[in-house]
């Protein structure tokens, strides 16, 4: 699996890391599917307000509402736009998903959330302006794999 990150995501994305600090924000991520087993972030939804230094939960009520308007935005066109995955940031850690961070997802697409597939992002700013990620592909009934992430210009 391959994901696009547009440079417009990227640049709103590092500006709520910015300004979060040190605590943990996050959200999920809405897509679009470009190809085979490519994807592309087109929208996420952030809550700035839940995360400590070391965790972050979602507020699942905020983040259904930002797919719901994203739904609608795309004309409700399911099999192209859709529900991508989770993120949140490690602003202390490394971009690597925490074993907590890896149960939470084999639950999401193993039965509690009703997905069949789900990416994991985990981001970071580094000295307040280098942008790290990782993206991990969660499957039901598979271990993760890791997803490669590439960041695109976006014309509209």
């Amino acid at each position: 699996m391959q994901l696009q990150l547009p440079t417009d995501v990227l640049r709103r994305m590092r500006r709520h890391l910015f300004m979060s600090g040190s605590r943990e924000i996050g959200g999920i991520l809405m897509g679009e599917e470009i190809g085979d087993q490519m994807f592309q972030i087109v929208d996420f939804s952030v809550d700035t307000s839940r995360g400590t230094r070391a965790q972050f939960v979602r507020d699942a009520d905020h983040h259904d509402e930002a797919l719901s308007t994203f739904f609608e935005r795309t004309g409700d066109e399911y099999s192209r736009f859709n529900y991508l995955g989770e993120w949140h940031s490690h602003p202390s850690f490394s971009v690597n998903p925490s074993l907590q961070d890896v149960h939470a997802m084999q639950d999401l697409v193993d039965g509690s959330g009703g997905v069949d597939f789900a990416v994991l992002f985990i981001t970071r700013l580094r000295w307040y302006w280098r942008f790290e990620c990782s993206a991990h592909l969660f499957v039901r009934g598979h271990p993760p794999s890791m997803v490669t992430v590439t960041s695109v210009a976006r014309y509209s």
